[in-house]
């Protein structure tokens, strides 16, 4: 469970070549966990208070106050917030032609690192606590919203090297080459109505032995990895696009919208027109600005969901 503020731009109509897709804040409960999901633009989080794991398909971080953590275009991944400790976080997500070129040449995230660390933290957050407040739809919101991108990544390009934490908290996930191969499969099949028969015959090993496997190297089963992914590419589907909850269903491979529908309620504790309405509007109203600390009362009154990013 998290409290989370969120402002979403569904519609851009302005052309950019760096644009902003959406932000927020959340604080998590203990154990909450995000994914395995794709996103289709770069998602940026960091951290403010606590500690959580963030899951790559090859590498674990653990992560505190100060660190930041990328989610790249279409890779599958997984975070969760500490049992004892869980985390606060901010996140932006940016789209653009030019965005994956600063990010991936010009940022401490280049070289394919995941994860760095920040000893000024604030003036990220201040453009999230600004983007969060410019919630109306009008072209200079829009604007200011593109340029407050913009500004988060001459951030990111200013960061010193040094600062990279890849190898002090990253661990090598140990992971079997079927393991590897079921979830190349999953994540190029899993908007098709596939089982995970059909993922074991594909990679050419019995069914049990590769539910064994993947549960060791994953952490949870090929049925519930391929259930979750599914609902969660669902999610932003629903609060991204005017498709109809049957062909959304269809779209994340399940072939009948009643077992589309328990299973999403099931996961998310809500239906999937429950999910809709509640992510078709910003929940903070359109203010002329706002600290942090006001921005951090109002999260203290909202009520818990299960999932927000």
């Amino acid at each position: 469970m998290e409290k989370s503020l969120f402002n979403i731009v569904n519609e851009h109509t302005l052309e950019s070549s760096i644009f902003f897709d959406f932000s927020g804040v959340s604080k998590t409960f203990s154990g909450h966990a995000s994914g395995p999901l794709k996103r289709s633009h770069y998602l940026l989080h960091f951290v403010l208070e606590g500690q959580g794991t963030y899951f790559t398909m090859n590498h674990k971080y653990t992560l505190k106050a100060g660190d930041f953590f990328l989610i790249r275009p279409d890779e599958t991944i997984f975070y969760q917030a500490d049992l004892n400790n869980p985390w606060h976080y901010a996140w932006i997500s940016i789209g653009g032609t030019e965005t994956a070129q600063l990010i991936e040449n010009f940022s401490p995230f280049r070289n394919h690192h995941d994860t760095f660390s920040c000893a000024t933290v604030e003036n990220y957050l201040k453009l999230i606590v600004e983007s969060l407040t410019l919630t109306s739809h009008r072209p200079q919101t829009e604007l200011r919203l593109n340029q407050i991108a913009s500004e988060i990544l001459l951030l990111l390009m200013k960061e010193n090297t040094w600062n990279v934490v890849e190898h002090q908290n990253a661990t090598i996930r140990p992971m079997s080459e079927y393991t590897k191969l079921s979830l190349a499969y999953i994540n190029n099949n899993f908007t098709y109505d596939t089982s995970i028969t059909d993922i074991a015959d594909a990679i050419k090993i019995n069914r049990s032995y590769l539910s064994r496997l993947f549960r060791r190297d994953v952490g949870i089963s090929p049925k519930k990895f391929l259930l979750r992914l599914r609902i969660n590419e669902a999610c932003q589907l629903l609060q991204t696009t005017q498709l109809s909850i049957n062909q959304i269903s269809e779209k994340v491979g399940f072939s009948n919208p009643s077992v589309f529908g328990h299973s999403f309620t099931e996961l998310i504790h809500e239906t999937p027109s429950a999910y809709r309405k509640r992510r078709s509007f910003n929940n903070i109203q359109e203010q002329h600005s706002l600290e942090w600390q006001q921005i951090n009362d109002i999260l203290g009154h909202l009520s818990a969901v299960q999932q927000s990013t």
